[in-house]
């Protein structure tokens, strides 16, 4: 009896190892979207090392294992593909059989808006730039993150993720948004998810506060305590005051405004964080992963305002103390 029990004990092990083994090998690791090319008569040894090279799969190994058990080895083909972080490795091989050649690279900086996302697809000849920008605005029927409280000026902005992205040509308008939106949604993960819920705010929200930051911030280290700042306003009553939400509602991202008049400050745009308390109906552009976690994780103290130094925001907690740090910097 006490035999029977350690065999059965062993074999648990094993399928327990054989499990947490199979699930550690068969996605590929990638954290972003990766561009290989596959030679003419290339091995599957040859294929599998060029995929671990590029910190695509776990194991080269297993991934030729994996490939011989599904009878694929002579069907991955010669030419480009655009890998996806995360994917099944049944994924992975089903797009090794159907290569894409040509591809457009582009990359979307951070802190750019639908507007200046548009230009830069027009510019790659990708997509037409009214049918694009009809989606930005009205939104897209199987994605609604927006809370509807306000007049959003682009229902799409905030959530086309600025990154590096490998597009096939032959892609329509929609076909790009859904990518970008993927993108989103790969990054906005289900931790950020549950910390939203813990801070009472929507994904809306969270994305709107991601914004403003990424506009404001002038470096990285400075984005969790602009945050704070947004975070502080907002529990004292107190308006924002971010003049990019202010040029935002005026251009709708469309133009640059250098400096405020008081005119502007007297706007009817809900956008208007001088005018009206809260945060503005929706995000002004699209932040990085960087201000979504500043936004999720802000820093904790007692400022209330900022004005841009030499090397950075100098932060003041009274309002006193910040008409000095004005007179100081501001000439």
């Amino acid at each position: 009896m006490k035999k029977l029990f350690l065999i059965i004990v062993v074999c648990l092990l094993i399928i327990g190892i054989t499990v947490e083994t199979n699930n550690k090998y068969l996605f590929t690791v990638n954290n972003h979207e990766i561009l290989i090319s596959i030679d003419s008569g290339s091995s599957l040894t040859e294929v599998s090392n060029e995929l671990e090279k590029q910190g695509i799969v776990k194991s080269s190994k297993y991934f030729t294992y994996y490939t011989k058990l599904k009878g694929l080895e002579k069907n991955i083909k010669a030419g480009r593909y655009a890998i996806p972080p995360k994917i099944g490795l049944n994924e992975l091989l089903d797009k090794l059989q159907n290569p894409q050649n040509e591809y457009v690279k582009v990359t979307i900086p951070e802190g750019y808006n639908v507007f200046q996302i548009t230009q830069k697809l027009v510019k790659s000849n990708l997509i037409d730039k009214e049918i694009f920008i009809k989606i930005a605005k009205e939104g897209l029927e199987n994605f609604k993150p927006y809370d509807n409280k306000g007049n959003i000026s682009y229902k799409l902005e905030g959530y086309l993720f600025p990154d590096t992205y490998f597009f096939p040509e032959g892609l329509n308008d929609k076909d790009i948004i859904d990518i970008m939106i993927k993108r989103f949604n790969e990054k906005f993960s289900d931790e950020y998810r549950k910390r939203a819920r813990e801070l009472g705010l929507s994904l809306h929200e969270v994305v709107t506060i991601a914004s403003l930051i990424e506009k404001e911030a002038a470096n990285d280290k400075e984005r969790k305590t602009i945050a704070g700042v947004i975070y502080n306003r907002i529990e004292k009553n107190m308006p924002l005051q971010i003049d990019a939400s202010v040029i935002y509602g005026i251009t709708k991202g469309e133009r640059h405004i250098n400096r405020l008049m008081y005119k502007d400050l007297e706007s009817e745009s809900e956008y208007n964080t001088y005018k009206y308390k809260g945060l503005p109906p929706g995000p002004i552009s699209s932040p990085g992963q960087a201000s979504i976690e500043a936004a999720l994780y802000p820093e904790k103290h007692d400022y209330l305002y900022y004005v841009l130094g030499e090397e950075g925001h100098v932060f003041s907690k009274t309002y006193k103390e910040h008409r000095r740090n004005v007179e100081k910097y501001i000439k």
